[in-house]
């Protein structure tokens, strides 16, 4: 099944994954949309939760490097939606798949970085 974080249009791709107002679950061709009740749990129930949904795609505008590595343990690929903002929208051929050889590129959200930088 297929995860995409929504603002609280229901439409709108949300800027953040932990924190969406709610989730698109996309499953062979129904979607259903809920609100995301852990937007604000910190992270060990956030994802105790996500391991109940049987995700084993998620799609999203932006992610945290950490959360990136902790959804790749969980054995989740992560494709980075970058030329659509309202969810219908998206086209496979626009989404890149994140791996650990680009994921520290791609992944702006965090405090991965803050090392680096000093």
């Amino acid at each position: 099944m297929t995860l995409i974080p929504v603002e609280e249009d229901k439409k709108t791709i949300a800027g953040r994954f932990r924190k969406a107002h709610s989730f698109a679950f996309l499953d062979e061709g129904q979607i259903i949309v809920q609100e995301n009740p852990h937007k604000t749990s910190k992270s060990p129930e956030f994802f105790e939760y996500f391991k109940t949904l049987n995700i084993d795609t998620l799609y999203v505008k932006e992610l945290g490097y950490k959360t990136f590595l902790r959804l790749l343990d969980m054995g989740v690929e992560v494709y980075l939606v970058q030329e659509a903002d309202i969810w219908n929208r998206i086209k496979p051929n626009g989404l890149l798949l994140l791996d650990a050889d680009n994921a520290k590129e791609h992944c702006s959200l965090g405090h991965h970085n803050k090392e680096e930088s000093k």
